[in-house]
């Protein structure tokens, strides 16, 4: 899950060059993505309290760099793909949706994956030396009523400390926009910010399947619309609870999680190094799924008659897309659906570095 590329040499040119570092920071609730003009990496967001390695430690920490943290408190975290390897599902805490509290419940485990995401970036720098940077970052439609609090969250002075670098990460500026958006602005702006002139739609809707929620926008020639944008709180995980359920029954034991999303994705169990075929219970698995996604369509957009073309995102994208595509046909998938609103944040930082 870790995807990276050009990393340090990277981060390090941009920052000579510009002084400041402008990130695009989609923190989802199955993946975080973080994305500069050079770099790109993904990692799942899951954390948990460390514990105790006994064996194999400089190796474990060679394969998941960056994924040690230690908090401003001196609390050690595992994050990422260290924390599922090597943690109980039990011990491995998620962002599910809003929180009673989202200010210091949400924001505060946000907050400890942007760090993760930073130190990601700034992998191999050390010395306690300060980066700036300009965030660009987003939230489900229904929530933005929380972007202000999320803001203040990241933004000012933050103590990066991994198991690969240390480092004053000095955040001047924190844009928050509906999440989806992001996937928008990837196929209307160019990475250098400017508008792509190749984009000709005027009416643009997204549809953005993550983990824990599908959210749809509608942008009118640049206009939000708000009255057809909205989220649903559901997502992959409805299809990945009933396999988990399914396979629990049939072996009487608990799968891990990187088992769970294979058989999700190939449909094929391997057990006892045998394959068996589950493509029958994951077509049902992600009944609800499909069923929910295109019930926000139908409840916002009705048949989709005055909307252009519909961008399909997230990482549930390819999941959905025979029945979106079938019920709405100016759908079009984004090109590494994942990665697209992170994309698109920092297509938009850029543009807006640009007009100002």
């Amino acid at each position: 899950m870790n995807r990276r590329k050009n990393r340090n040499t990277a981060v390090e040119s941009e920052m000579v060059s510009s002084g400041i570092l402008t990130v695009g920071l989609d923190i989802g609730y199955g993946v975080t993505k973080v994305v500069t003009d050079q770099t790109a990496i993904a990692f799942p967001s899951v954390a948990g309290h460390a514990r105790e390695i006994k064996f194999q430690q400089e190796a474990l920490a060679a394969k998941y760099p960056g994924d040690q943290l230690t908090d401003e408190d001196g609390s050690t975290w595992f994050v990422g793909d260290l924390a599922l390897a090597q943690l109980p599902p039990g011990e491995l805490l998620r962002l599910r949706g809003r929180t009673a509290n989202e200010k210091t419940m949400g924001n505060t485990f946000r907050l400890r994956l942007a760090k993760a995401a930073i130190g990601k970036l700034a992998q191999g720098v050390s010395g306690g030396d300060v980066i700036h940077l300009r965030l660009c970052s987003g939230l489900p439609v229904d929530h933005m009523r929380d972007a202000d609090e999320l803001k203040q969250a990241l933004t000012g002075q933050h103590l990066i400390k991994t198991d690969s670098t240390e480092v004053i990460a000095n955040v001047t500026e924190v844009m928050v926009m509906p999440q989806p958006y992001g996937s928008a602005y990837a196929m209307m702006l160019t990475e250098q910010g400017d508008i792509n002139v190749y984009h000709t739609y005027m009416r643009t809707g997204v549809v953005d399947v993550g983990t824990y929620t599908v959210d749809i926008i509608l942008d009118d020639d640049g206009d939000f619309v708000d009255a057809e944008s909205g989220s649903v709180e559901s997502g992959v995980y409805t299809a990945q609870e009933r396999i988990t359920a399914m396979l629990e029954r049939d072996y009487r034991e608990k799968m891990p999680h990187r088992i769970v999303e294979q058989v999700l994705r190939t449909g094929i169990f391997t057990a006892s190094g045998k394959p068996v075929d589950y493509s029958h219970e994951v077509e049902e698995a992600l009944a609800p799924l499909r069923s929910a996604t295109l019930n926000l369509l139908s409840e916002k957009w009705q048949r989709g008659t005055t909307v252009d073309v519909i961008y399909l995102s997230g990482g549930g994208a390819e999941l959905v897309y025979e029945q979106v595509v079938e019920a709405y046909p100016q759908t079009k998938l984004v090109p590494d659906a994942q990665m697209a609103n992170a994309r698109g944040y920092l297509y938009y930082a850029n543009f807006a570095r640009r007009k100002g």
